[in-house]
């Protein structure tokens, strides 16, 4: 089970990552009509990190070696899912960083993710 979530992961933070290189602004757009919809915007954010923290956490539980990097991945988005659903005032102030003018930070995180996908394939 764990080489099946750690090729979901694999995947998922590859075309993910690509979407962030090749289209910031749009992930921009995207995270600014969260932040336009107040504390239902941090909600929806929460909801899309969550289920795939809870769905690596509980089925990849390895703390050694590579596989430790999806196991971390897990319950970072777990934390952050739970952090943007419980105390929505943090999410929107993380959302209020978005802007046109930094999308470039898109293409940064993707870049991560697709090395990341790369380290965990």
């Amino acid at each position: 089970m764990e080489t099946s979530i750690q090729k979901l992961v694999a995947i998922s933070y590859l075309v993910v990552g690509l979407s962030h290189i090749v289209q910031p602004r749009v992930w921009t757009r995207f995270f600014i009509m969260f932040r336009d919809k107040g504390e239902v915007g941090s909600f929806l954010s929460g909801l899309l990190h969550f289920p795939m923290g809870v769905l690596i956490v509980s089925f990849h539980n390895v703390w050694s070696g590579i596989p430790l990097i999806v196991t971390i991945m897990g319950w970072g988005l777990v934390v952050k899912g739970l952090i943007y659903l419980t105390y929505p005032k943090h999410g929107m102030r993380v959302l209020a960083r978005v802007s046109m003018e930094r999308s470039w930070e898109f293409v940064v995180a993707g870049v991560f993710a697709v090395a990341l996908s790369g380290v965990i394939m």
